[in-house]
Parts: structure tokens; C-alpha cells; sequence
């Protein structure tokens, strides 16, 4: 296999949003033959207030969270399996206990909070991404029943990657095809055009600035992507005008992709960053889960 993922880590509150990044971790970790790390974090001084013994206070959350999370069901098949509890500010220790084991992957989700531990899915992951050094998949808890489930052999099957044509994109690129060829998955590579960045309101000009835009795309495109990918061109490259967040999103639900791999905080030649900001819309909009590349990071 391409990539090697050979340490994961998957913070949990506790909560059913938590449960969902568990499940796709162990999936990854079985799939990789990783270890796997199981990491809640207790932040004291949240419950801390004025007259309260705070070692007493701190010592209660700390026994009640080791119970809590030896009783986390996490179904894994043949990965390794480890339990951390840590104390401290959440993201920070969540980044730092990934990079003190050399950790290759985090895996998190959003808008879930513990009746343990504080509140930390959601706000926080953004402050992992930013502190992490290491790529970090973020996941939501499904809405509503899952109606006549397929069965899954694989943890991703249909991959989109999302592109401005920046080097942190480029280094996307490269994860959305490892993962691609590593579960003989199908890529698709889309790019869009934000028309509202267009001053001119004459209709014919700007029918002709989006032509020569979409076609400067498509020839980025063309560069970025490898030679044996370009067979399939026209089935998998896509060039859309819209808001790209939301753009993004339709496009991935149309195409039944279940993940989104894509830069954070690229720049584009073309018109606006479309990574970055828009990584954010992405994350908060879209029902897969969402593969985050920073600058620098490996």
C-alpha cells in the first residue's frame, strides 16, 4: 500500500458524533494493520469556579472519564488497540500526544460534546487541524437512519478531490490518489469557478470570461494530474461555477463520494483561494468526510 498509516489517532467526548470517527478509525486501522488510539482528553478548569476545591473537582472528572472510556466499544478486527486519558486543553493535547507517538493520521469528528469530558468536537477539530502536523480526517454523525445499508469491504470507494491548482493542493492530489489506488477506490478531481468574483454585469463578457476560465482549468487540471489518470479524463475531471463550498458538496453528494481530500489555506492563480476558508464551508456543509492536507504538513 501506498500510504502508511501505521499509528491512527480518534478522540472520543463520548457522544454519537464521536462514535462515527471511532468507526471509520477502526475501519482505517484494521485496513492498515495500524494501532489505533483511543484519546479523551479532561479539561478541568471548564467546570473550575470560585470556592471549589479544584484538585478534589479534577481528581472526579479524571476517575469518571477512565471509566467511561474503557467502556468504549471500538470495533476493531485485527489492529491494535490503545486507551489514553489526558488532562489539559483538548486540541493541543489531542496534537501533541500524536506527535509524541509519531502518529500518522487523526481522525475526529464535529458538533458532538461529552457529559465527561467538555465540549470539544466541532470547535475543536478546526483548532487540531491547525495544530496538528499531520493530515486529520473529519467525520459527522450520519443524519437520521441509514436506510438498507450496503455492506462495506473497503473505507472509502468513491474520492473527491477538490483543487485551485496550489502546491498545498498538489500535496492533496498526492493523498487523494494514495488512498484512491490503496482501496482501488474511484477519483474524481473537480475545480470551481466562483462567478461572483466576476465585476462585469454584461452577460456576453461574462460568457466569455468563464469560457476562457473553465478552459485554463481544465488545462491546470491536465498538468496537475498523473498520465495514468488521464485516460479517464473526461469521466473523472469536472469544472463547475458556483460558491465553491457549497459547489464542492453538491458535487460530492451527486457522485455518491463518501470522501473529500483537499488542501487547507492553498492560493490560487486562477481567481480566489478556493482552499482555505472554503475548507471550512466544506467541512460544515458536506455528509462525507473530509481529508484535510495543511501547508508543510507531511
Amino acid at each position: 500500500m501506498i500510504n502508511k498509516f501505521k499509528r491512527i489517532v480518534v478522540p472520543t467526548d463520548f457522544s454519537d458524533t464521536a462514535d462515527t470517527a471511532i468507526s471509520l478509525a477502526a475501519e482505517l486501522a484494521d485496513w492498515y494493520d495500524s494501532t489505533l488510539d483511543l484519546v479523551n482528553v479532561v479539561d478541568a478548569t471548564v467546570y473550575a469556579y470560585a470556592g471549589y476545591p479544584f484538585a478534589s473537582l479534577s481528581k472526579e472528572l479524571m476517575s469518571g472519564a477512565e471509566d467511561a472510556l474503557n467502556k468504549v466499544k471500538v470495533p476493531v478486527k485485527k489492529a491494535k488497540l490503545s486507551r489514553y486519558l489526558l488532562s489539559g486543553s483538548p486540541a493541543r493535547e489531542i496534537a501533541d500526544h500524536a506527535r509524541r507517538h509519531k502518529a500518522s493520521l487523526i481522525v475526529i469528528g464535529t458538533h458532538g460534546h461529552g457529559a465527561v469530558a467538555r465540549f470539544f468536537l466541532g470547535s475543536v477539530a478546526d483548532r487540531v487541524v491547525h495544530e496538528s502536523d499531520i493530515p486529520v480526517i473529519i467525520t459527522k454523525k450520519p443524519k437520521g437512519k441509514i436506510k438498507h445499508p450496503k455492506k462495506k469491504n473497503k473505507p472509502f470507494s468513491r474520492i473527491l478531490f477538490p483543487t485551485d491548482f496550489s502546491e498545498t493542493g498538489t500535496k492533496a492530489l498526492k493523498r487523494a490518489i494514495a488512498l484512491t489506488e490503496d482501496m482501488d477506490a474511484e477519483l474524481f478531481v473537480l475545480h470551481v469557478i466562483d462567478d461572483s468574483l466576476i465585476s462585469t454585469h454584461v452577460e456576453e463578457e461574462r460568457h466569455i470570461i468563464l469560457k476562457e476560465l473553465r478552459k485554463h482549468a481544465l488545462e491546470e487540471m491536465r498538468k496537475h494530474l498523473p498520465k495514468h489518470l488521464m485516460e479517464n479524463f473526461e469521466t473523472i475531471g469536472a469544472v463547475k461555477r458556483g460558491e465553491p463550498g457549497k459547489a464542492i458538496c453538491s458535487y460530492a453528494e451527486t457522485h455518491h463520494c463518501d470522501l473529500i481530500v483537499m488542501g487547507t489555506h492553498g492560493r490560487t492563480r486562477i481567481e480566489r483561494a478556493l482552499i482555505g476558508s472554503v475548507a471550512d464551508k466544506v467541512v460544515r456543509r458536506a455528509k462525507s468526510s473530509v481529508y484535510l492536507v495543511r501547508p508543510g504538513k507531511k
